[in-house]
């Protein structure tokens, strides 16, 4: 598996260079980096030569480039050069002036030049004390650094252009508050102690597939997998003026799935086969690679009970990534991720950066930004159409309109988030979820909650957990007095003339 760029670290590299100075294995996680070009089923020392030879090589090009520069002998050391010889090479370098040059001297003498030598005695060489070399060294190893990771990066963008080609364009330029969600993503997915199967869970707008895009991405970029294959079930989308705008050509059942798996994967002759014909075939090609198959908007397929058992029976090595509005927690092999709100400061820096996408440079300020949250929440699609209404009406009548529920956003917002999670819920999980209006907006334990809403244990119960599996609540995380409560938008919905709508529908 391929490292994440952001641990190519300095000190990781002298780690490395450290290591193979005295013949030792440097650390694993540098011996699978996509530039080493190592064919399959490299020998761990092979490995480890690859890595020295693409070390020398990047700081040798360096050097030379520096030198140049500066009407230096440009030629690398050679083994058949004396210490002294070596050491005065290395006192032109620095009686230069150059920084740079310098930086790049120190590290090849350190740790790459053909004859070893320690810290005192270069230091001695290039006429300065062994802290200033030390200083150099450090910036050195920041440039290899640096290098390394351009050096990876385009290998890795040369392998996506092969790879990757169903995973959708983003529909983003930039994620706010996620680096952290992806990172224990990528932990909770490929770790051989979790279920191969992960469900992104949380209610319309959170950024379910934004964050699926994102992860599947990241493991491209890391080769944790061979490809990624992509299916949307997604029947409508709102975009970021607030028009819903209906998807064509959706997946809707287990048919369509597995038939769009099997195109992907190449397999365009399976078309008029039986569902349990393709299955076998598709079978067979996921033991040979390791794929991540995302089936994004799964809550509008017909078949979900179906669906997963079936899936199930082909990760052998592939691992599933599964968005979702309602949670698949009912399968014991599914692993869930409930996706959190943004946190005010990410709101804010979100909002900030739409408005200036929009030509709007202007400062959010903080008393703006909590009267937006107050509304809105941390809900990414909420505050991108705030943005988009900002770019013409004032904040005030944003707000307003809102919240008495007159404006063209509050209807498809409440459209597109809640109307169909509505219809599907029976009449006490309505009655608990309109009664929650009257809570504590940090959240109220079970037995205030069943109070509030007078409805009996067990009919409580059902309609606590429907609220739930419809990622209409959030709960805190303890065990021994857990508290839910209500998302921001859906109380400030709960607030509007919305509800006689609703008890209509």
């Amino acid at each position: 598996m391929s490292i994440n760029l952001d641990e190519l670290t300095p000190n990781l590299l002298e780690h490395a260079l450290r290591a193979l100075q005295q013949a030792e294995v440097p650390p694993p996680k540098l011996l699978h980096l996509a530039v080493l070009a190592q064919t399959e089923g490299a020998t761990q020392v092979e490995q480890s030569l690859a890595l020295e030879s693409l070390l020398n090589q990047l700081v040798g090009q360096a050097l030379t480039e520096q030198r140049k520069a500066e009407g230096l002998r440009i030629a690398l050391p050679n083994v058949a050069q004396s210490r002294d010889a070596l050491l005065k090479e290395l006192s032109a370098d620095f009686g230069c002036g150059n920084a740079v040059l310098e930086s790049w001297s120190a590290l090849y003498y350190r740790y790459l030049s053909p004859v070893p030598f320690g810290v005192d005695e270069l230091a001695n060489a290039a006429h300065v004390v062994p802290q200033q070399y030390r200083r150099r060294l450090n910036q050195g190893l920041a440039y290899l650094a640096a290098e390394l990771s351009k050096a990876e990066l385009a290998v890795r963008r040369q392998g996506l252009s092969k790879s990757g080609l169903y995973v959708p364009q983003p529909d983003y330029s930039h994620l706010f508050g996620v680096k952290a969600h992806i990172d224990r993503l990528v932990e909770k997915l490929i770790s051989t102690e979790t279920p191969r199967f992960l469900s992104i869970e949380g209610i319309g707008g959170i950024g379910k597939t934004a964050l699926a895009r994102a992860l599947a991405q990241r493991l491209l970029e890391q080769r944790a997998v061979d490809d990624v294959l992509w299916v949307s079930a997604r029947q409508v989308w709102l975009s970021d003026m607030g028009k819903m705008v209906p998807v064509q050509d959706a997946a809707r059942s287990l048919e369509d799935i597995i038939t769009r798996l099997t195109m992907q994967a190449r397999l365009r002759d399976l078309a008029g086969l039986a569902l349990a014909e393709k299955l076998e075939r598709l079978r067979y090609v996921l033991r040979d690679a390791v794929y991540l198959i995302v089936i994004d908007n799964l809550e509008t397929l017909e078949d979900i009970a179906q669906l997963l058992p079936t899936l199930h029976t082909l990760s052998d090595k592939s691992y599933f990534l599964l968005t979702s509005r309602h949670t698949l927690a009912r399968f014991p092999y599914v692993s869930v991720f409930d996706v959190p709100e943004l946190t005010l400061q990410d709101s804010q820096a979100l909002l900030s950066h739409e408005l200036q996408r929009r030509g709007r440079r202007i400062e959010v300020n903080p008393t703006s930004v909590a009267q937006i949250y107050a509304t809105f929440g941390g809900l990414p699609l909420a505050l991108k159409l705030v943005a988009a209404q900002l770019n013409y009406l004032p904040l005030d009548t944003v707000l307003a309109d809102f919240r008495e529920g007159e404006s063209h956003l509050h209807d498809q917002l409440y459209t597109y988030i809640y109307f169909r999670t509505w219809q599907l819920l029976d009449h006490p999980a309505q009655h608990l979820l309109l009664s929650m209006l009257a809570i504590d907006p940090e959240g109220e334990d079970v037995s205030f909650l069943q109070e509030m809403s007078a409805l009996a244990g067990a009919e409580f119960d059902q309609a606590l957990a429907q609220l739930l599996d419809h990622s209409l609540l959030e709960i805190s995380n303890t065990l021994t007095v857990p508290c839910y409560r209500l998302h921001r938008l859906t109380i400030t919905f709960l607030q509007t003339n919305i509800i006689s709508h609703w008890q209509n529908v």
